[in-house]
């Protein structure tokens, strides 16, 4: 049930929605998903998460509110299950919200008072006695959904709203206090818009270039996957060329974005809400594409073809692990909490194209949201872990040869993003607000 405030709420639409959901158990609590009605329209409610222990009016569950646009909305929630048919509860009680998207002077060093809002920093120590250090860096970001750091340090933050914000870390630490440090480098326009992942070209110093994918609806009414091109001038990112577009999205949907070591753009798209595409290699939906900077397929691919690897529902990132000759690549795909390794298929003589490896369950209710190789040399022990996020399990895994190893457990909230910087420090961003992880100093 939902018990709304006598008064409606004013929020700027980054928050989770709460609710107590009655159940005979945590079995019967699973088979149960839900709806979202925004001034009456019907949404499917996404990334919900609920305890294992009931109170006296039901399990304690949450969920991301969908993408809302400025001004007076209402909300509603019903539960469904399938039994035999689809069935749908009634709605619950009419909540009335005022949104009032955040803006970049909204996104500020974090005060003292602040610090335990969303992150609780202080010393993490790992199994083996490393002690490292959370630290917030900034607050009041719009539910952040990837990360990219640039070759001087500055960092790219994806906001699935459709902004991209760009964090001097230093201007943070020089104006402490002063709202305003970071500044929109793009706002994509389109309200139905979701922004999913960034890549800096690494050739970034020459080039200026950043790579963007995110899903908009068509024409047509579907929603359909955009892989552009910017550049980068004076803290903003211009001149939008199109080197994908018309890839069929699911609701919601899910893709990712990195330069692979060999200097190709590889970027993962979700099935579209169609199993079958997964593996038909007409389609790009459920693949891994490996193209050249410019949007061209390699000559290298296979068939004239930019797939590089298939399978896959809705993948929540990718990495390779560069410590094998070729580098292995490591792709999470959240349908069933997995982790596949694809090599390189060498019965292909000069032409490139995956093969699968084999895949890794992870831990039960870990859904990933990012993951990344560890590569830096600021936290040796760390050297060659894959780490995981999710925003699920509110936690960070470092997963290695010997063993998985919980590094955050709920004290960054729910981790949407990570990637290591050239400094070797470890950044991750929740809901609202962007951390790093780095070496504790006694001193």
């Amino acid at each position: 049930m939902v018990t709304p405030p006598t008064t409606g709420e004013v929020i700027t639409g980054s928050e989770r929605i709460g609710w107590d959901q009655r159940a005979g158990d945590v079995v019967e609590l699973a088979a149960i998903s839900y709806v979202i009605y925004v001034d009456g329209v019907r949404t499917p409610l996404t990334e919900v998460s609920c305890g294992n222990t009931p109170t006296a009016t039901g399990f304690g569950c949450s969920a991301r509110l969908p993408s809302m646009s400025a001004g007076a909305h209402t909300l509603q929630i019903a539960s469904t299950v399938v039994d035999g048919s689809p069935l749908e509860s009634d709605r619950s009680a009419m909540l009335s919200v005022t949104v009032r998207p955040l803006t970049a002077g909204d996104i500020r060093p974090p005060a003292s008072s602040e610090r335990g809002a969303r992150i609780t920093p202080g010393p993490v120590v790992t199994s083996n006695g490393v002690r490292l250090r959370l630290e917030t860096i900034a607050e009041g970001f719009d539910q952040p959904s990837d990360l990219a750091v640039m070759p001087d340090g500055r960092l790219l933050v994806a906001e699935r709203s459709g902004t991209i914000r760009i964090v001097d870390q230093e201007a943070l630490r020089r104006r402490a206090g002063d709202a305003g440090a970071s500044d929109a480098a793009l706002s994509l326009t389109d309200a139905d818009t979701t922004l999913l992942a960034l890549a800096v070209d690494p050739q970034f110093t020459q080039t200026r270039f950043v790579f963007v994918l995110y899903a908009a609806t068509s024409r047509s009414g579907e929603p359909v996957f955009t892989l552009a091109r910017f550049r980068e001038s004076g803290g903003l990112l211009v001149d939008r060329i199109v080197l994908v577009d018309g890839v069929r999205a699911a609701a919601p949907a899910a893709g990712s974005l990195r330069f692979g070591p060999d200097g190709k753009l590889y970027a993962a798209f979700d099935d579209g809400g169609n199993a079958r595409s997964r593996n038909d290699l007409a389609a790009l939906n459920g693949k891994v594409v490996r193209l050249n900077a410019d949007g061209t397929t390699p000559r290298d691919q296979a068939a004239a073809s930019p797939v590089y690897a298939e399978g896959y529902a809705a993948p929540a990132g990718f990495d390779w692990d560069l410590r094998t000759t070729p580098p292995i690549l490591w792709v999470a795909d959240r349908e069933g909490d997995l982790l596949r390794a694809v090599v390189e298929d060498t019965s292909r003589a000069g032409e490139k194209r995956g093969a699968l490896r084999g895949s890794h369950a992870l831990p039960r209710g870990t859904a990933p949201a990012a993951v990344a190789f560890y590569r830096g040399a600021l936290i040796p022990s760390l050297a060659g872990s894959l780490l995981v996020a999710s925003a699920e399990a509110r936690t960070l895994l470092a997963m290695s040869d010997q063993k998985v190893e919980t590094l955050l457990q709920a004290r960054a909230g729910a981790i949407h993003a990570i990637a290591v910087g050239p400094d070797g420090a470890i950044y991750l961003a929740n809901p609202g607000a962007l951390a790093r992880l780095v070496p504790d100093d006694p001193r």
